[in-house]
C-alpha cells in the first residue's frame, strides 16, 4: 500500500516530473529497438540439447553444414539449348561472382601441384543436378586437351562446331542415353524427371551465414537465375531451402507484424472509445500502451533477445492485455472523481484502490508468460520472457504515466477561474452521462444485472452446474492427441514452402533423416553394414503401409522410406566400382577417388576426416504419432542390427528424429506447467486476500478456464502441440485476473458493517464488472488477432486461449460470485452465532 501512496503523492506533487522522466526512459529504450535482432532461420526454431539436435550439429560439423538451396526449374523441356548452357557455366558464374564467392556457398578446393590444368585448379562449388557428372568429364576433357578453356565460355555454337551437335543433342546422345545415368539421375527422387519437364539444383550453402547474409543470398541466388535465363520459353523458376526461407520469413514477420499491430490498435481505439466515450480517454491510453511496447522492445533489444516468428504474436496480445490494467483504473477513476470533482483526490484514491489488485494481476500475467520458459523451443521460451516483460512494463506505466497524465489533463477543473470551472464541471457531467447512457453501456449493464441476479438468487444451482461443466471439460483432456508434424511451424503460403510441394510433386517427398555412421567406415566390411542396413530398412515391413481410395475401391502400397530416395557412402562406392565392394580398405579409397573426379560429390557422404559416413534417407512426413514411432523404431532397430556388429556406432537426426525429441515432451509439459501454474497462483492468491477460502474462490476462475480450454481442444479435434501444450498455464495466469479484480473489490464493499454480501455482489459487479468485460474482450480480441498469423500452431494457440480466457471471464460473473455470496453468508451466521447471549433484564 505505502507504494500507491508514494506514487498517488508524486502524481499529486510532480505529474510533469513523471512524464518528463518517462519520455527520457522512451529514448534510452528505443534506442536498444535498433539492436534486435532477427531469428530467421528454420535451425534457429529448433531446441537445443536433444539427441537428434546434437546429430544434426554434428552433421554440419563434419558435412561442413547441411544447408542447400533448391532450385526447381520447369520448362517443355529443360535439357533445351539454353538450360543446358547455363547449367554448364553455373561453375563459373559462382566462381566469378562477388555476391557468391566469398565464402557464401561452400566450395572444395581445386587440384594443386605445377602440372595441373588451370581449369582443374579453381575450387568448385559444390552444385548437384544431373548433369554434374557430365560437366565433370567436359572438364577432363578440356584439361587433356591443352586447352584453356572456361566452362561459361563453351556456348552452342562452339559446341556445335566442335560435335557436329547442340548441347540437347550432345546431352542425350552421349549422356542420358546411357543405363546408369537413368538409374542415377532421373526419375523419383532424383535431378530429372523422366519426361525431361523439370530438373532440380542443389547449392550448398555456407553453415555460418548470419540471417541477414542469408536473406541476401537467397536474393541474389534469384536474380543470378531469373537474369540468366531469361527469355526461355514456357520456364518456371521455384526456389527453396534455408537461405531463401529465411528471406521468406523476413517478408512474413514484417507483412504481419504491421498488419497484426494495425489490427490491434483499430481494436482497442474502439474498445476504449466504447468503453469510455471520450476522445482524450482514447488516446492516452493508447500512447500509454504504444510506448510499454516501445520499452518492451528496447528491452529486447539490450538483452539480445531475438525477433522470431512467434514475435509476431506480441504486439496484438499485449495491446489486448494491457487493457487489463488500464480500462479498471480509468473506470475506478471516473467512479471516485464523479463524487468529488477533483482529479488529484480521484486519483489517489484510484491508485490506492484498485490499483492495489492490479499489482496481483500483474504477477499472475508474468506468472503465466514464463511458464513459456518449459517449451522446448527457442522462439517461444523467447516470446514468454518478452511478453512477461511488456507485461510488467505496461503495469508500471499504467499505476505511474497514465494516473499523471490524466492528472494533468483534468486538474485544470481546479485551477480554472469560478465561471469556467462551471463550464468543465458542465462539460463532465456531459461525457459521464455520455457514457452511462450508450449502448454499450447499457447493453453491458443489462447483462451484468442478470450476472448479478443470478449469481445470488440462485447461487446453489449456478454452482452446481458450474461444477459440472468443470469436470466435463477436464474429461475431455482423455480424447486429446498429440501433433507430430513440425512443418506447421512455417506458415504453408510462404514461397518457399509452396515451392517445397512443387519439389515433393516433381521429385516425391523430400522430408529428410539421416544416419551419422562413425568410426572406420572405409573398411569393406563397414561398407557392407551399411548397405545391408540401407537395404533391412526399405525391407522392413514396418516401412510398408496400404492405403484405400474410395473413389476407385482399391488398396494401394505405399512406403514410408522410399528406395530410391535411401542413399549413401555405398552408394558412391560401389558405383565407382563396377557396382562390387572393394576387397580392402585401400580399394574403397581409390573407388572414392574416382567418384569425386567424375564429379560425385563425396563431401555429401563422408566426412573429410575419412570416420564419419552419412545415410540420407528420404520418405513421407509423419501425419500422426503412431507413425513417427514406427518410423522411429525402423531406424534405430536396424541401425542396432547392422552396424554394432561392425564395430560401428551411429546417430539419428532430421525431421524425424527432432519431431519425436519434442513431442515426447507435449503431455508432461502440459501437465506440469498447468500443476505449477494453479499452485503459484493458489499461493499468491491466498497471500494476496490472507485469507485460504477467498483465494480457493478467486481460483475457480483459474479452473474454469483451464477446462474451457482443455474441453475446447477436445471439441474441435485439436491437438495438443508445442505451443497449445503451455496454453493452460497462460489462461489459469490470464484468466486469474478477472477474479482477482472482483474479490477485492467485493472484499472492499463488505468493509462496510450495514452492506450485505448480496449488495457487495451487486456494486462489485456493476462498478467493476464492465472493466473487467472490456477487459476480456480486449484481451481475447489480441489472442484472435493472433489466427490471422497463418502459422498452424500460433492459430490453435490464439484461438484456444481466447475460449478460456472468454470463459474465466464468465466464471467471475456466476460461479465466484455464487461462491463469494454463499461464504459470506456463511460468515455471518458464524458471526453471530458468536456474539455473547444478551444479559435477562432484573426485575
Amino acid at each position: 500500500m505505502w507504494v500507491y501512496e508514494f506514487v498517488s503523492r508524486m502524481v499529486k506533487e510532480h505529474p510533469w516530473a513523471i512524464i518528463i522522466i518517462s519520455l527520457i526512459i522512451t529514448v534510452g529504450l528505443g534506442i536498444g529497438v535498433m539492436f534486435i535482432q532477427g531469428q530467421l532461420t528454420y535451425e534457429a526454431m529448433l531446441p537445443r540439447g536433444f539427441p537428434s539436435v546434437k546429430a544434426l550439429n554434428d552433421l554440419a560439423k563434419d558435412f561442413n553444414g547441411i544447408s542447400y538451396e533448391t532450385v526447381l526449374i520447369q520448362a517443355p523441356d529443360v535439357t533445351d539449348n539454353r538450360i543446358t548452357q547455363f547449367f554448364v557455366g553455373l561453375e563459373d558464374f559462382i566462381n566469378q561472382d562477388p555476391r557468391f564467392n566469398k565464402g557464401q556457398i561452400v566450395t572444395t578446393p581445386g587440384q594443386t601441384g605445377g602440372n595441373v590444368p588451370k581449369i582443374l585448379k579453381k575450387p568448385v562449388p559444390v552444385i548437384q543436378d544431373y548433369l554434374s557428372p557430365f560437366i565433370a568429364n567436359i572438364k577432363q576433357g578440356i584439361a587433356q586437351s591443352g586447352f584453356d578453356f572456361a566452362l561459361s565460355g563453351l556456348n552452342d555454337q562452339l559446341i556445335k562446331a566442335q560435335t557436329g551437335m547442340d548441347w540437347r543433342q550432345l546431352v542425350h546422345t552421349q549422356y542420358l542415353s546411357q543405363p546408369e545415368v537413368q538409374q542415377s539421375m532421373v526419375g523419383q527422387e532424383k535431378f530429372i524427371t523422366s519426361d525431361y519437364k523439370a530438373a532440380q539444383v542443389f547449392i550448398k550453402v555456407n553453415p555460418r551465414l548470419t540471417a541477414k547474409d542469408q536473406v541476401k543470398l537467397a536474393n541474389d541466388l534469384e536474380n543470378l537465375f531469373k537474369t540468366k535465363l531469361s527469355g526461355v520459353k514456357g520456364l518456371k523458376l521455384n526456389f527453396s531451402g534455408d537461405a531463401t526461407l529465411a528471406r521468406d520469413f523476413d517478408r512474413h514477420i514484417k507483412n504481419k507484424t504491421i498488419l497484426l499491430f494495425a489490427l490491434s490498435i483499430a481494436f482497442v481505439l474502439l474498445t476504449l472509445f466504447l468503453a469510455f466515450r471520450r476522445l482524450s480517454d482514447t488516446l492516452i491510453p493508447i500512447v500509454v500502451m504504444l510506448m510499454s511496447l516501445l520499452w518492451t522492445f528496447g528491452i529486447m533489444g539490450y538483452a539480445g533477445i531475438p525477433y522470431s516468428v512467434a514475435s509476431v504474436a506480441i504486439m496484438p496480445v499485449l495491446l489486448g492485455h494491457s487493457l487489463t490494467f488500464v480500462v479498471p483504473f480509468v473506470a475506478r477513476y471516473y467512479e471516485e472523481e464523479e463524487g468529488l470533482y477533483g482529479a488529484l483526490v480521484a486519483v489517489r484514491q484510484a491508485l490506492t484502490s484498485v490499483g492495489v489488485a492490479l499489482f496481483p494481476a500483474a504477477a499472475t500475467s508474468v506468472v503465466g508468460f514464463l511458464v513459456f520458459l518449459f517449451s522446448v523451443l527457442p522462439p517461444l521460451r523467447d516470446f514468454g520472457v518478452t511478453a512477461a516483460i511488456g507485461t510488467a512494463v505496461t503495469f508500471v506505466l499504467a499505476i505511474t504515466l497514465l494516473p499523471a497524465v490524466i492528472a494533468v489533463r483534468d486538474r485544470r477543473i481546479l485551477a480554472a477561474p469560478d465561471e469556467k470551472r462551471e463550464k468543465l464541471l458542465t462539460h463532465f457531467d456531459g461525457f459521464r452521462r455520455r457514457q452511462k447512457e450508450s449502448l454499450f453501456a447499457r447493453g453491458t449493464n443489462r447483462s451484468l444485472e442478470w450476472f448479478s441476479h443470478v449469481s445470488t438468487d440462485h447461487s446453489l444451482a449456478v454452482i452446481i452446474v458450474s461444477v459440472v461443466l468443470i469436470i466435463i471439460g477436464f474429461i475431455g483432456t482423455a480424447s486429446l492427441t498429440t501433433d507430430s508434424d513440425l512443418r506447421k511451424l512455417v506458415p504453408k503460403d510462404l514461397p518457399s514452402i509452396r515451392s517445397d510441394f512443387q519439389v515433393e510433386k516433381a521429385f516425391g517427398p523430400d522430408q529428410t533423416d539421416f544416419i551419422l555412421v562413425k568410426d572406420d567406415v572405409l573398411s569393406p566390411r563397414s561398407i557392407k553394414a551399411m548397405q545391408d542396413l540401407q537395404n533391412a530398412i526399405f525391407a522392413d515391413p514396418r516401412n510398408s503401409f496400404y492405403t484405400y481410395d474410395k473413389k476407385t475401391r482399391t488398396y494401394s502400397k505405399g512406403y514410408h522410406y522410399l528406395k530410391s530416395g535411401i542413399n549413401g557412402l555405398p552408394e558412391v562406392v560401389l558405383g565407382a566400382n563396377g557396382g562390387q565392394i572393394p576387397a580392402d580398405k585401400k580399394g574403397v579409397e581409390a573407388a572414392i577417388k574416382v567418384a569425386a573426379d567424375n564429379g560425385g560429390y563425396v563431401g555429401g557422404v563422408l566426412s573429410s576426416s575419412n570416420r564419419v559416413a552419412l545415410i540420407s534417407l528420404n520418405g513421407l512426413a509423419a501425419q500422426s504419432p503412431e507413425v513417427l514411432k514406427k518410423k522411429m523404431a525402423i531406424l534405430t532397430d536396424n541401425s542396432r542390427k547392422y552396424l554394432a556388429p561392425a564395430g560401428l556406432s551411429f546417430e539419428l537426426g532430421g525431421i524425424s528424429p527432432i519431431t519425436r525429441d519434442m513431442t515426447r515432451n507435449i503431455i508432461p509439459t502440459e501437465t506440469w506447467s498447468s500443476i505449477l501454474a494453479l499452485v503459484v497462483c493458489g499461493i499468491l492468491l491466498m497471500l494476496i486476500f490472507r485469507s485460504i477460502p477467498y483465494g480457493l474462490i478467486t481460483l475457480t476462475v483459474a479452473f474454469a478456464g483451464a477446462a474451457a480450454e482443455t474441453g475446447f481442444l477436445a471439441l474441435m479435434h485439436w491437438p495438443l502441440d508445442v505451443i497449445t501444450s503451455l496454453v493452460s498455464a497462460l489462461v489459469i495466469a490470464i484468466g486469474s485476473n478477472f477474479g482477482i479484480l472482483f474479490t477485492h473489490r467485493f472484499m472492499q464493499s463488505m468493509e462496510n458493517d450495514d452492506v450485505l454480501p448480496v449488495e457487495a455482489i451487486r456494486n462489485t459487479m456493476m462498478n467493476l464488472g464492465r472493466a473487467n468485460v472490456v477487459a476480456a474482450i480486449s484481451t481475447c480480441a489480441g489472442f484472435l488477432i493472433i489466427m490471422l498469423s497463418q502459422i498452424e500452431p500460433l492459430k490453435r494457440f490464439g484461438g484456444v486461449t481466447a475460449f478460456g480466457i472468454a470463459w474465466s471471464l464468465i466464471a467471475s460473473l456466476t460461479i465466484m460470485p455464487a461462491l463469494l455470496y454463499r461464504f459470506s453468508g456463511h460468515k455471518a451466521v458464524v458471526a453471530e452465532s458468536r456474539l455473547p447471549e444478551p444479559e435477562p433484564e432484573q426485575a
